[in-house]
């Protein structure tokens, strides 16, 4: 009895896992021109703040040159003492707070798009702030692929919680990298189920024999 079900959680974990890996794992098809005129056209339309504006023409060099596969982003950001709400906002002034904590606020809407579109930070070191008095932050970001960091753009829920972001950044640099990340996620899921299905067999094992 043990083995069957032994076989039905490993069947159904393989499935899990297959399912997992073919959405996180990227190779998502190249954005075509139409797709890319429809994507700029919504990104350009949202409401930006100045030094939130996007550079529409490297944007769509970036989307053009599109292959489908995962990248980086490698993000410096350098915070403003005091959060710089210029733009009208629903936060009353004496909780506005520091640079920091408006830059957060942005984050906690960031980190929910970035989990709906398979991505997710890899790293984030303050040491910067420590050794280069220009950076407060690093921040190593994976993204699935070029659509998703698009449709995250183009997003309302992007645009909205921007107004933060940018009352808490004195400046920022970004980096755009391909490369492989070492151990990908779902090498380390694989090597998580293994461990799952040999742990469970030898359990179902025991207690077959025990059975006896």
């Amino acid at each position: 009895m043990f083995n069957k079900i032994m076989s039905a959680l490993m069947l159904f974990s393989g499935l899990l896992l297959v399912v997992f890996v073919s959405w996180y794992s990227g190779g998502s098809k190249v954005l075509s021109s139409t797709e890319i005129n429809q994507l700029l056209e919504k990104i350009q339309s949202q409401p930006q703040t100045p030094g939130g504006q996007h550079d529409i023409a490297a944007l769509k060099q970036f989307l053009h040159e599109d292959d489908g596969q995962p990248f980086y982003t490698v993000n410096l950001y350098k915070y403003y003492a005091h959060a710089q709400y210029q733009y009208g906002t629903d936060i009353p002034l004496e909780s506005q707070g520091s640079g920091r904590e408006a830059f957060d606020r942005f984050s906690q809407v960031m980190i929910g798009l970035l989990v709906k579109h398979a991505s997710h930070p890899i790293f984030g070191s303050e040491w910067m702030s420590k050794n280069i008095a220009e950076w407060d932050r690093l921040v190593i970001v994976r993204y699935r692929s070029r659509r998703d960091i698009a449709q995250i753009f183009a997003s309302d829920a992007f645009a909205q919680a921007s107004v933060h972001k940018w009352a808490g950044l004195e400046k920022n640099q970004r980096y755009l990298v391909q490369g492989l990340h070492i151990p990908e996620l779902y090498f380390i899921a694989m090597f998580m189920l293994f461990l799952i299905g040999i742990a469970l067999y030898r359990r179902f094992r025991i207690s077959g024999k025990s059975s006896r």
